[in-house]
This record gives structure tokens, C-alpha cells and sequence, in this order.
């Protein structure tokens, strides 16, 4: 291989380009062609970020990540079908379990930032909450009523009002139960 090259200039002459500054050159033309491939605006950035919240599942089917929490059986992270709804997402976790607030399930949307929606980045935005009253659409099986759970989703499914008072209530009942008992023992000590 020869040490150097000749070219043919613009008056046709010939001239010699050293192996040195094929490598400069070639280096500077690496760096300015990576830095606008790589260099995306904000829109590119989104749209990358979003796609990147979907997985492939057996039989090329779209899978999406979410997050259920609360008064669930199975609570944790789920990869579902990306057209699956908040019932078929509960029934994946196993049901609620007793004592579940089914009048409002919370979604919190995180996906919605990621999009940049409304010309918005994400940053230092509140996601949007969806509330969801899953116990009416088991009293009238309105399927309108249950959204789609999306890519990014968090679902809290919490405690409801009677189930926690019940819990204080026990503690109270013992607690009573205690005072009473002690109350008794004091009052035959006296005697």
C-alpha cells in the first residue's frame, strides 16, 4: 500500500495528500456527520422516549409496561397486551382484594409527559390523575366507563372509608376490652 495518494487538483494538476490528512479529514467528517444524526430536537426526543415504552411479545404482539399498586392481590409491574383495560389489568393482578375502594381507582398518567403534550416537555408538570369508579361498572356493566391502560400508567387502587374504619374500630374494641378488664381487676382489688 502506498504511503501516500495522489489526487488530481482543480487544474489538473496532481498533488499529494499524506495519510495524516486523510485521517484528520476523515475525522472531521465522522464528527460533523455524528452530530447531526445524533443531535435530534425535542419532538425527535419525545417520540423516542414514547416509542421505547412498548415491547414486543410472542407473536409480535405490542406489550406495554404498567404499574398497579394498592389493595390488589398481586400488585407489582405488569407487561400487558397494549389494548388491555383496567378490568383485564385488575383480573392479570389477581382481583382486589377486600377492602378496596372500587369507587375511585387513580390512574396516574406518566405517559402523558413523556409525549410532551400541549407543547409542554414534562418537566416540573403534574401528570394527569384519571379517577375511575370501577364499583359502578360492576352495578351496571357499562363498559364506557373503564379506560384502556396506557404505557407508563401507575394504578392505586386504595383503601376504602369502611374498611379502615372497621380496622380502627377493632384496635378501639381491644383497647376497650383492655380498660374494662383492668377496670374490673382495680375495682376487686379495692374490695
Amino acid at each position: 500500500m502506498p504511503s501516500n495518494f495522489t489526487i488530481k487538483g482543480v487544474e489538473g494538476t496532481m498533488k499529494k495528500i499524506e495519510p495524516t490528512q486523510i485521517l484528520i479529514f476523515s475525522t472531521i467528517l465522522f464528527f460533523n456527520l455524528s452530530a447531526g444524526l445524533f443531535a435530534q430536537d425535542r419532538e425527535g426526543q419525545d417520540f423516542l422516549n414514547r416509542a421505547s415504552q412498548y415491547y414486543l411479545g410472542g407473536k409480535d404482539e405490542i406489550l406495554v409496561q404498567v404499574n398497579i399498586w394498592g389493595f390488589i392481590k398481586k400488585p407489582g409491574q405488569y407487561l400487558v397486551p397494549r389494548h388491555t383495560d383496567l378490568i383485564s389489568l385488575m383480573s392479570f393482578a389477581g382481583g382486589p382484594m377486600d377492602g378496596a375502594n372500587l369507587g375511585e381507582v387513580r390512574i396516574i398518567r406518566e405517559g402523558a409527559l413523556s409525549a410532551g403534550n400541549n407543547g409542554h416537555s414534562g418537566q416540573g408538570v403534574k401528570p394527569p390523575i384519571l379517577k375511575v369508579n370501577v364499583k359502578k361498572y360492576l352495578e351496571t356493566g357499562r363498559k364506557n366507563i373503564i379506560p384502556n391502560v396506557e404505557a407508563g400508567d401507575t394504578i392505586v387502587i386504595t383503601e376504602s372509608f369502611g374498611h379502615k374504619f372497621r380496622n380502627v374500630m377493632g384496635i378501639t374494641s381491644v383497647v376497650g376490652l383492655m380498660a374494662a378488664t383492668a377496670t374490673v381487676i382495680f375495682a376487686i382489688d379495692r374490695l
